[in-house]
């Protein structure tokens, strides 16, 4: 993806995806936490402006005037990141290599460090077959190494709450104005500045919960600050320096007394296990690491399961993975934890439907709209489709057109289909269900009880969004999933399954 196209949603929408921020590496910042500069609404609005109108131009051919037009960004924000790589965007697209080098030298010098970014930038592919390229990319790489020391101290700690919290209701407010302070920053901060806020905010958080709670028992402060720091991101994507934090934090609270050590060293372990990225050659010895604090969760604590399934988890993420061995035992940890939702969470997040894929085969056995009891040994021999679906789904129905073709091109020559819808029952009941999928021709198996995102399949197959479909051969194992069983690869892959019979 383009950053331009990037930017553009972010200008729009003010949100910008953790992988699409910059950072500084200046052994200042590198050392303390020390606020970033909040700019201005009106400055923040301008900058938005510049940057869409100078797609605009450029997208209209109109080279020149786009790099004037981003120009006027460093007036408002000084030297930086945002008018160095948008000209060095519209530079690349025209093939002024030499322009293009020149604002891309001066970007990894104002502490650029998404590589990445550059390597698939649209914008930049003209530039790539030059050996300076990758000495740029090395270059932002190094940059992006120096968040770890900036982080590896751990949080600060800040004495006295924000006077803005002075009772609960104040603190929710607080908390929502500083959130879109710093959301509507983001876009002309670097990387370490952002995170910088977001540390400091999480500090500035604990201060007020912890002069709020003052005189609550349960309320514990180094507990919470692990907590804080691991929600710093998602399960959808590396940690990186984070896991620094965490660790730091996570260190001092086991070297005490306190009573959350199975949750902290499920957190530490965690936080080890999403360091690194699917191809950085650092990733198994962290994953190995992760193991050490995963083992000393105690069994019969909230965090056991969970710990249990990410200690399978990290097997499966090493190189050469013995998946005849550990996919089966994912499937036993899934199942002994059924009614954890973390185990689901951690598994889902970091698996989707490849979970499905190691734990294959996994059973239907729902029944469908007779009654019948539906099971995979229905259906041996033949080529089945399970497919997730439901009526207010928008990309379900706009996928239905092709499914329906698909089924009426193969059911002649053993092709099967069973829907298991993920409708609700206050919204479209069992009858209307019928009567809206036989208007739309889907005329095979469905199972439906009306129970929607909370259908007891979701969690057996990982579905975590829909549709999502699993195309079964004719000797029950698993032949395609996800995309591969959507438009034009469905018909290819049923194709190819049914000709195996």
């Amino acid at each position: 993806m383009s950053l331009r196209i990037v930017m553009r949603t972010l200008l729009t929408t003010g949100v910008l995806p953790l992988l699409f921020v910059w950072i500084s590496c200046s052994k200042k910042e590198a050392a303390n936490f020390e606020k970033p500069t909040f700019y201005a609404d009106t400055i923040i609005e301008q900058v938005r402006n510049h940057v869409n109108h100078g797609y605009e131009l450029l997208d209209a051919g109109y080279t020149d005037s786009a790099v004037a037009e981003f120009a006027k960004i460093e007036p408002l924000t000084g030297p930086g990141l945002v008018r160095e790589y948008h000209t060095a965007c519209a530079y690349g697209r025209s093939g002024d290599k030499e322009n293009a080098f020149k604002y891309l030298d001066q970007l990894i010098a104002n502490g650029f460090d998404n590589p990445d970014q550059m390597k698939y930038d649209s914008d930049l592919e003209s530039l790539q077959d030059d050996p300076r390229f990758e000495k740029l990319l090395a270059a932002a790489a190094k940059n992006a190494a120096t968040q770890s020391a900036l982080l590896a101290n751990g949080m600060p700690e800040i004495p006295r709450a924000d006077p803005a919290c002075s009772s609960e209701e104040a603190y929710e407010k607080w908390i929502q104005g500083e959130q879109m302070r710093i959301r509507s920053n983001r876009m002309l901060w670097s990387s370490t500045d952002f995170i910088k806020a977001q540390v400091d905010f999480a500090a500035r958080k604990l201060a007020c919960l912890r002069a709020l709670k003052k005189d609550d028992p349960d309320f514990d402060y180094a507990l919470e600050r692990v907590r804080e720091a691991s929600s710093l991101v998602s399960l959808y994507e590396p940690w990186g320096p984070i896991t620094d934090l965490v660790l730091k934090e996570a260190g001092s609270y086991l070297a005490g007394s306190g009573s959350g050590k199975d949750e902290v060293n499920y957190l530490a372990g965690l936080a080890l296990s999403m360091k690194f990225s699917f191809d950085d050659a650092a990733r198994s010895k962290g994953l190995t690491q992760a193991e050490a604090y995963l083992a000393k969760v105690s069994e019969g604590s909230d965090q056991y399961g969970a710990a249990q399934a990410l200690m399978v988890i990290n097997k499966l993420r090493l190189p050469d993975a013995d998946e005849a061995t550990y996919g089966p035992r994912l499937k036993e940890v899934a199942a002994e934890f059924a009614d954890d939702p973390t185990v689901y969470r951690i598994i889902s997040t970091q698996f989707g439907a490849e979970a499905v894929n190691l734990m294959w085969p996994v059973a239907l056995g729902k029944p469908d709209l007779n009654d019948k009891l539906i099971k995979l040994d229905d259906y041996k021999g033949k080529v089945l489709l399970v497919d997730f679906w439901a009526t207010w789904c928008g990309p379900c129905r706009a996928e239905l057109p092709n499914l329906v073709k698909v089924y009426n091109d193969y059911k002649s020559r053993g092709f099967e289909i069973v829907s298991i819808s993920l409708d609700y029952a206050e919204r479209l009941d069992k009858d209307a269900y019928k009567k809206w999928i036989k208007e739309n021709g889907m005329n095979w198996r469905h199972s439906y009880d009306g129970q929607g995102w909370d259908t007891e399949l979701v969690r057996d197959y990982f579905v975590s969004s829909i549709p999502a479909a699993f195309l079964v051969g004719p000797d029950g194992k698993l032949v395609a999933y996800g995309d591969e069983c959507r438009g034009e690869n469905l018909a290819k892959n049923v194709k190819e399954a049914i000709n195996s019979i």
